[in-house]
């Protein structure tokens, strides 16, 4: 079975209980209105005063329940013309003035006690908004069974009606057309329309390049106006090679090849990195000294300390006047062969980005 099956079942049922809910309601509402006209002719016409109450509403029923049932037996009529796709203006015009004349009998006939007034004339009022609404109902369906009526669309809420007005209208009508559903009309609704912003804004372009392919400006109307410039704009995003765009793109966005100045022995930029002991941490690189003078202190006190390997740092430290810390940096960073260069690594970084372009070069000065 399929699973839309029970929804459609759900919805036809809840379809016929409202339908007879309906039927139910006016009933009882045109009943109402019925009795309170039967009421005002019974007591307000001159009457023989020897003829019995009930004999006068005999005599008035048929009369008050005619101007009610003209009302819905001209509204009928009205409702089937329509359906047929006529707008039925001559029985609707009878289908309200018989349904006023009614109001205004009970409206009128109980002025002397408001609350009877309200009562009959307001069901009277109410029994004729209710059939023809159902009327209306019943005909919509007829006409969307018969393809002459657009079917409805999803329900979007005010929230997304609220923050995406254009989009929105746009998933209204691609659902009207194609029957989408509510996330189908909403994605084809933003491509459609970022499509069309791009290829409006293309368009603009490519008449700007007809354009002025013509010293002439008369000439050059005529070619711009000539072509389907919209057609252009598609043609060229048809054509438009993507994935080559992001290639060239991508390749300008690749960082700068790192130097040869990490490797151990310093040596050409070509060179493959020579093996040799892991680099320290990141916090212990930026620790390198990128001042001439202190960076020839660290190369000293490492070549010091390379000699005598098995030396303890804390007194080394103290035979040096230097911290503890910075003895076991220098322990780290030595091996690595940072410190073989007479340059500093920093200053070797930025000579070699400078050499290949990526940095300004540095300023020089006039005096």
């Amino acid at each position: 079975m399929n699973p839309g099956d029970t929804a459609y079942g759900t919805d036809t049922t809840h379809s016929h209980t409202a339908e007879r809910a309906a039927w139910v309601f006016y009933c009882i509402a045109a009943a109402g209105s019925t009795i309170g006209q039967i009421w005002v002719g019974v007591q307000t016409p001159p009457w023989p005063a020897n003829l019995d109450w009930w004999w006068r509403a005999a005599m008035v029923t048929p009369f008050a329940a005619v101007i009610d049932l003209g009302g819905v037996v001209t509204s009928a009529f009205a409702d089937a013309r329509q359906r047929l796709g006529e707008a039925a203006y001559g029985w609707r015009v009878l289908s309200a003035g018989a349904v006023t004349t009614g109001v205004a009998i009970n409206i009128l006939g109980h002025a002397d006690v408001p609350y009877l007034a309200v009562v009959f004339g307001g069901l009277g009022v109410f029994a004729y908004t209710v059939w023809l609404l159902h009327a209306a109902a019943r005909r919509r369906d007829a006409l969307r069974a018969a393809g002459k009526l657009a079917d409805t669309a999803p329900v979007y809420g005010l929230a997304q009606w609220r923050r995406e007005p254009a989009v929105t209208r746009r998933a209204h009508s691609l659902a009207l057309a194609y029957g989408y559903t509510l996330h189908e009309s909403l994605d084809a609704a933003r491509t459609q329309l970022r499509d069309e912003k791009r290829r409006a804004a293309l368009a603009q372009h490519v008449e700007t390049l007809i354009r002025s392919r013509h010293a002439d400006p008369v000439r050059a109307a005529i070619a711009a106006t000539t072509l389907d410039i919209d057609a252009v704009a598609a043609a060229l995003s048809a054509h438009a090679d993507v994935a080559g765009w992001a290639r060239v793109i991508g390749a300008d966005l690749l960082p700068p090849p790192l130097p040869a100045a990490v490797t151990a022995d310093g040596g050409d930029p070509g060179a493959a990195p020579a093996t040799g002991p892991a680099m320290p941490p990141t916090d212990v690189l930026r620790r390198i000294p990128t001042n001439q003078a202190a960076y020839d202190r660290w190369r000293q006190l490492w070549t010091e300390l390379a000699a005598v390997p098995d030396i303890d740092l804390h007194v080394f430290a103290e035979q040096h006047s230097i911290s503890l810390r910075q003895a076991q940096w220098i322990r780290s960073v030595g091996p690595t062969g940072l410190l073989n260069s007479p340059t500093p690594p920093a200053v070797r970084l930025a000579e070699l980005a400078r050499s290949n372009g990526h940095l300004p070069p540095p300023a020089t000065s006039t005096t």
